[in-house]
């Protein structure tokens, strides 16, 4: 897959996300609007079911009065009969109706008849007990006419006499908080509130009843008006509620849809930078390995091209085929086979230590004298170069758990590195001390140098840092992979530090063995 197609790719899948996420959100905003309005429609059924009630209330009051005030004098009429004597001396007719007048006021008449026929005092007892049963009989039929009556019916006394009468007269408090509480529980709402009673004379406001956390800077009130059946224009008069907790209760309740959807969003994204991280990926890979086969073939071919042309010239017998002549052809011969070789068999290691398949001896060794061996082995390769080596051990404690061939391997390779990656001279400086519980090698040159943007690649399998079409230095790209697995299965680190054209140095960093 060619970069220009990775990158439609790459566009296509997020314009795709994009609008997912867009239409998701869309989604979500309009399911939250909904459910507002369907809250603040249920706030506002409460409110006026709460303003009717008070209405109902204070109208059943009204004529409750009445109809009490109306029985009070019948009370009073029969009380001042009864003292007369009149029942004490005379038999009495008395007759009693209830009925409704045409605004629907209770109104009752009463006849009393008198008699020449003078009551004995047990005629007297009788007649004063059926005036006590008759007076049950009225009050019951009385309570009857007031249950039965239609509430939502209101004369036009009613209305005269309550429409002027101030907002503060009209509503009791704990009535008013014992609706609404009521209200809005039987209809699921259990969020904290709080209330108030607003009257606008002349465009003023005005606070008539009030909660006691009430805020007069609160941004969304939900309201409806209060006595919307007086008589004449309405009056400003409002119930007003609003909830402290709204916007956080909505946010809790939307959270519910986003939560999951957020999650699966992330998954997708992560799955999608995933699977662009992974072409990506072997998109290096490939690109990689394909540098690889190339250098591989080019070292392969470079001895098997010797080897072909000195067999050539053994077989063409117009070569002269002096002893001298013999011994340096196969001379190199075996050299070059020798280096075929060696490259066949780094490859095959390679292979065998990603495997898992390599086998290490570890035991008890001193790097101190490991570093001191390999420095002196390598001086004649650096000094045929005209370049120093240098060495400084100051550690007081070296000994480490290990492999020591490993280790001496990774100590070659560094020091085979900073003789190849030098254009003039060679100058190697390796030092040996201790930091802490560690014991620590460093290795210094005056090379060519990693630029910044390579250095965490340069540990990768196959890796090398691009030089372009120049190939001055042979090699897989393996020296640097297989140091630093050898230094993490011993449990140590192993950091870089270079500039272009100012050198590299290489940390090592290894657990001292007590």
């Amino acid at each position: 897959m060619g970069k220009k197609m990775i990158y439609i790719l790459i566009v296509a899948m997020s314009v795709v996300l994009s609008l997912l996420i867009f239409v998701q959100m869309n989604i979500i905003n309009k399911a939250a609007n909904i459910k507002e309005e369907q809250f603040n429609q249920l706030v506002k059924r409460c409110l006026i079911q709460v303003a009717s009630r008070l209405q109902e209330e204070e109208a059943y009051q009204f004529i409750e009065a009445e109809n009490k005030r109306a029985l009070d004098q019948l009370m009073q009429s029969k009380t001042q009969l009864y003292e007369t004597g009149i029942i004490s001396q005379y038999k009495i007719n008395f007759s009693f109706n209830l009925q409704k007048d045409q605004y629907g006021n209770i109104r009752t008449s009463s006849s009393i008849q008198e008699s020449d026929t003078l009551l004995t005092p047990k005629q007297n007892q009788e007649a004063f007990n059926a005036l006590a049963e008759l007076n049950r009989l009225e009050q019951e039929q009385l309570r009857q006419s007031f249950e039965e009556r239609d509430r939502y019916t209101r004369s036009i006394q009613y209305q005269l006499e309550l429409a002027n009468t101030p907002i503060e007269e009209r509503v009791n408090r704990e009535q008013l908080a014992t609706l609404l509480k009521n209200e809005l529980q039987s209809n699921g709402i259990n969020l904290d509130y709080e209330y108030v009673i607003k009257s606008y004379p002349r465009g003023n406001e005005k606070i008539i009843i009030q909660s006691d956390n009430y805020k007069n800077n609160s941004k969304k009130e939900h309201q409806t008006p209060l006595f919307t059946k007086d008589i004449g224009s309405q009056k400003p008069n409002y119930l007003k509620i609003y909830f402290p907790r709204e916007q956080s209760q909505f946010i809790k309740e939307t959270g519910i849809m986003v939560v999951p959807t957020a999650i699966l969003l992330i998954l997708i994204i992560g799955i999608f930078t995933y699977t662009i991280f992974i072409i990506l990926k072997q998109k290096k890979l490939s690109m990689v390995k394909n540098d690889f086969i190339n250098n591989m073939t080019h070292e392969l071919k470079t001895p098997i091209s010797t080897i072909s042309l000195a067999s050539q010239m053994l077989r063409d017998n117009t070569v002269h085929s002096s002893p001298s002549t013999i011994e340096r052809i196969t001379g190199v011969i075996f050299d070059e086979s020798k280096r075929l070789s060696n490259q066949v068999e780094k490859v095959l290691q390679m292979a065998v230590f990603n495997e898992g398949r390599l086998k290490l001896k570890f035991k008890n060794f001193d790097l101190s004298e490991v570093v001191t061996s390999v420095v002196q082995n390598f001086e004649i390769r650096v000094q045929s170069a005209n370049g120093i080596i240098k060495l400084e051990n100051i550690a007081s404690q070296s000994i480490i758990h290990g492999d020591q061939v490993h280790i001496t391997n990774v100590l070659f390779n560094l020091l085979d590195n900073a003789v190849k990656y030098s254009k003039e001279a060679p100058i190697i400086e390796v030092k040996v001390y201790n930091k802490k519980d560690i014991v620590a090698v460093s290795v210094q040159d005056n090379g060519i140098g990693i630029a910044k943007e390579h250095q965490k690649q340069i540990f990768e399998r196959f890796y090398r840092v691009p030089t372009g079409n120049v190939h001055d230095v042979k090699g897989f790209g393996l020296g640097l992979h297989y140091v630093a697995k050898i230094i993490e299965i011993h449990k140590g680190t192993i950091k870089v530090d270079s500039s272009p054209n100012k050198g590299t140095i290489f940390k090592m960093y290894f657990p001292i063995k007590e």
